[in-house]
């Protein structure tokens, strides 16, 4: 098979990429090793502090983040004209972004870049159950979520701590690199690999960003930072547990529901219960309580430490 010049400079470009991000990447999971403890890892699941993620690097962060931003937009200027989008003086919005804005400043330290995001917070009036945190920081809600599941503070607040991990840890990046890899492994030159100016290209990637289903790595990856960033907020790490629950129950005969978006299951759940040892200090802490001065949580009683 005959290979063309163009797709020759390709392949090569990919395989210096590979090469150089690999040092980079060692780098910086011995930085993070440092300030995160050890993870709990479900025997399926591996969870990637500081990942090797290499195929990101096929799409520079600041035109994923303009053309999320441009999505982002787009959501807003539809809600308008449908007259769906709620003022800044409704009370929903106003209890949104009252959580979300105590948890932004504990997240800013996995994600360097999110120091500069212009962070945006808004509700649409919907059925539907959904959120979503954009790459950049622009997080839209929509109203069926926390009115249809009827979601207390600490579900809201664990809700938006693993939206806005999935962002900080660029899965989405992730997963659009990796199909331009799988399109570039295929001999197809993919349409965001690097013939053209990246940051003047439209790579008509809106909609993929809002049905992105992730994998069970990512969830994980996200429920560990998520409830630490929430938990540091003041808000029940418990809270995870019936917030899933909820979102499975609701969702799962959807076939596009959010929780096909967002893997949940018995392991995940577990995953969940075995981190709360590491997550409840920081949320006693964020409340002025010592772990023992803590009350029962919707049915799962008190919170009893773990000799280890």
């Amino acid at each position: 098979m005959t290979v063309h010049a163009p797709l020759r400079a390709a392949l090569f470009a990919f395989s210096a990429l590979t090469f150089a991000s690999a040092a980079c990447f060692a780098a910086s999971d011995a930085e993070d090793a440092q300030r995160v403890p050890p993870p709990y890892t479900a025997p399926d699941t591996q969870i990637r502090f500081g990942n090797a993620a290499l195929f990101r690097n096929l799409i520079p962060p600041a035109t994923l983040e303009t053309q999320a931003a441009q999505e982002y937009a787009q959501i807003l200027r539809e809600a308008e004209h449908n007259k769906t989008l709620l003022g800044d003086d409704n009370a929903l919005v106003k209890r949104v972004r009252d959580i979300i804005n105590h948890e932004i400043p504990f997240a800013l330290k996995w994600n360097d870049r999110s120091k500069n995001w212009k962070w945006e917070i808004n509700v649409v009036k919907s059925n539907e159950i959904r959120m979503y945190c954009l790459p950049g920081g622009k997080i839209v809600i929509y109203s069926g979520l926390i009115d249809k599941l009827r979601l207390n503070d600490n579900e809201i607040g664990m809700m938006a701590g693993h939206e806005i991990a999935h962002a900080l840890r660029e899965h989405a990046r992730d997963r659009l690199g990796r199909q331009q890899a799988a399109q570039l492994s295929a001999g197809t030159v993919p349409q965001l690999f690097g013939f053209v100016d990246m940051g003047s290209t439209q790579l008509g990637i809106g909609e993929q960003l809002l049905a992105m289903r992730y994998s069970p790595a990512d969830e994980t990856e996200a429920d560990v930072i998520g409830s630490e960033i929430a938990s540091r907020a003041g808000y029940d790490p418990r809270a995870a547990i019936t917030l899933w629950n909820k979102i499975d129950s609701a969702t799962r005969r959807s076939d596009n529901g959010f929780i096909w978006m967002h893997p949940y299951g018995s392991t995940r759940r577990q995953d969940l219960l075995k981190r709360m040892p590491d997550m409840m200090p920081l949320y006693a802490k964020a409340i002025g309580k010592t772990v023992d001065q803590l009350p029962g949580y919707a049915g799962m009683g008190r919170f009893k430490k773990i000799a280890r």
